[in-house]
């Protein structure tokens, strides 16, 4: 039997974990656009987190800013902060609530179901409530295809690292044995 914690220890062992969940499972998802990438390579000049932050104000320069790794490879650092700042917290909430009896069900299918929750808010909502995507029914099938799936390996992902943390952890649990 593990022993209770301190709800602001499990807070922040939430927050440990999550950023741990979500640098990989942020790695998981680049690697699976690159087998199914979602959008054409004119709609991925400015992706959406890019085409998100230019809505708020950040200039085209700022949001296509890169760097040259291995002499001559693009890597464009402010889209990847933005990608991995999404999965870490994205990852901590998962994790946050699916702690909670009232909030357990959302690791249901071993986290899929947040993927596809996540996948709906994101991409058939919210992006294009903002005009940032065009509207779901406007999309490619492959982009739709590609980010369906590609959220729920993503989140089976952050469950699976934050099983495999939890489990290794001195306390096996975050206070329940609902995650």
């Amino acid at each position: 039997m593990s022993e209770k914690i301190s709800k602001g220890r499990q807070f922040w062992q939430s927050v440990w974990v999550g950023i741990i969940a979500g640098m990989i499972s942020g790695m998981v998802k680049i690697g699976w656009e690159k087998i199914l990438p979602p959008r054409t390579l004119a709609r991925d000049a400015t992706n959406p987190p890019q085409h998100m932050l230019q809505q708020l104000g950040a200039s085209a320069k700022f949001t296509h800013t890169y760097v040259y790794y291995n002499t001559d490879q693009k890597v464009f650092w402010v889209a990847l902060i933005l990608h991995f700042s999404f999965s870490i917290f994205f990852a901590w909430l998962f994790i946050y609530l699916a702690q909670f009896e009232k909030t357990k069900w959302i690791a249901a299918w071993q986290g899929a179901l947040y993927g596809i929750i996540i996948w709906v808010a994101w991409h058939i909502i919210i992006m294009p409530a903002f005009g940032t995507t065009p509207a779901p029914w406007n999309e490619p099938f492959a982009e739709h295809f590609s980010e369906f799936f590609g959220h729920i390996v993503w989140a089976w992902a952050i469950a699976a690292v934050s099983y495999f943390m939890i489990a290794k952890s001195k306390h096996s649990d975050l206070t329940t044995k609902y995650l």
